[in-house]
């Protein structure tokens, strides 16, 4: 009788710390196209486009998506306070190439914010498409 009572309350204590688990990593990020992202963008279907790309390349010769805000990744931890305003709404993630803001999406997931949208391709990608940037 004692290790049957012992047993539920295993499965028990188990079924919690799944739930707690689960509840935990609920939040996560969405990897999507540039394509997407245009189609986002255009319907204005997020909150804010976060580039964090270094200031050389923001003005460099890929450009930016107009709107975006400038945090350079390896800032970004220090400075999540200044998008703070969008830890519910849609956070769009670009960098060159996908790699930045991968880790970039990662920082905001762990600092609140919990729709995350990290744009695969980058700039690079979205300057292939020749979408609009500024310079």
């Amino acid at each position: 009788m004692f290790k049957e009572n012992l047993l539920r309350i295993k499965f028990i204590l188990l079924g919690f710390i799944f739930i707690a688990s689960s509840s935990i990593y609920a939040e996560s990020i969405t990897d999507i196209s540039v394509q997407q992202a245009k189609k986002m963008i255009d319907s204005k279907d997020y909150g804010v486009i976060l580039d964090v790309r270094t200031p050389e390349e923001y003005t460099g010769d890929l450009g930016h998506i107009e709107g975006t805000i400038l945090i350079p990744v390896q800032e970004l931890k220090e400075r999540t306070g200044e998008i703070g305003k969008y830890k519910d709404a849609k956070v769009l993630v670009i960098c060159h190439s996908g790699v930045r803001s991968r880790k970039a999406s990662d920082i905001l997931l762990q600092k609140g914010f919990s729709k995350v949208y990290n744009i695969t391709d980058g700039m690079a990608g979205w300057n292939s498409q020749k979408y609009p940037v500024k310079r």
